[in-house]
């Protein structure tokens, strides 16, 4: 039976016997065998086998299953999620968020494989008339509480990072839960974050003008909300008075194909959170 221990029988079966040696029993010699095949078995699985993986570029296959297994457990607590925002209980989704960062899932992981899936299914559902404005509206805004209970107890506007960033929604957008995401997460990297979730674009030029930010990021959720982002882009670029201030795009409004940096005249555009963080970090040093 597994675990318990082979014992090779005596070289001599009858102790009886004269001194002479016998022959090696086959137990004896089966026992060795299995030994040295188990060793040569162990070898194999712990460095043959990953190093042949290494070799054509892919990992080790334990740690591909856990990955593998990881992912699995994301896209059910997402799953999951949704169907308890669906089910109107915010009682239950902030219950389900605290446990997922009390397992030891990162702030960043539940905002984007969590949370960001969700909204994404809400926006869907309104487009398709599966769900009003209202609902939507309504879910998106506890959503948004939620974040900013989950991320930090101050308010966005900071005054000692290491580099700013005004994010604003596009004027007239209502779809503002990924700005929200996005201020989490130039939080989180550090950046001083003054956000403006429902500002006509005078107001954002005026603030642009009062204060030289690093970076000016707006978010645009529906492509309706298009057409004047390039004279919105050239606005803000007149009020900070240098070309010093980096002006970048981002939204789900960019994710259709065909979309450049010469249609808007910005310096970036970026479809999702973690890109923009990254590439402002990069436009600051080009800088």
């Amino acid at each position: 039976m597994a675990g318990i221990p082979q014992v090779a029988e005596p070289f001599c079966r009858d102790h009886h016997a004269p001194s002479d040696p016998a022959p090696l029993s086959s137990s004896a010699y089966n026992t060795g065998d299995r030994d040295w095949k188990h060793r040569l078995s162990k070898a194999i699985v712990a460095k043959v086998i990953p190093t042949l993986y290494a070799a054509h570029g892919e990992t080790d296959p334990l740690n591909r299953n856990a990955k593998a297994s990881t992912e699995i457990r994301r896209r059910a607590e997402a799953d999951r999620f949704l169907g308890l925002v669906l089910s109107n209980g915010p009682e239950a989704q902030w219950r389900h968020l605290l446990d997922l960062q009390a397992s030891g899932m990162d702030l960043e992981t539940i905002l984007m494989e969590i949370m960001a899936p969700a909204v994404r299914e809400l926006g869907e559902m309104w487009l398709n008339d599966r769900m009003s404005f209202v609902e939507v509206t309504t879910k998106s805004a506890r959503l948004q509480h939620m974040i900013r209970s989950l991320g930090r107890a101050d308010c966005f506007q900071m005054v000692d990072g290491r580099a700013s960033v005004l994010l604003a929604a596009a004027p007239g957008e209502q779809h503002t839960f990924g700005l929200f995401v996005l201020a989490e997460l130039f939080l989180a990297a550090g950046w001083s974050v003054s956000l403006e979730a429902n500002s006509p674009l005078d107001a954002l030029c005026d603030l642009a003008e009062s204060r030289r930010y690093d970076a000016i990021g707006m978010s645009v959720g529906s492509e309706r909300f298009l057409p004047p982002v390039r004279e919105q882009v050239s606005a803000l670029r007149h009020a900070t008075r240098s070309n010093t201030s980096r002006i970048f795009l981002g939204g789900w409004a960019f994710t259709s194909a065909g979309q450049s940096l010469d249609d808007y005249g910005a310096d970036l555009v970026a479809i999702d959170g973690r890109s923009a963080v990254d590439r402002a970090d990069v436009l600051l040093i080009d800088r």
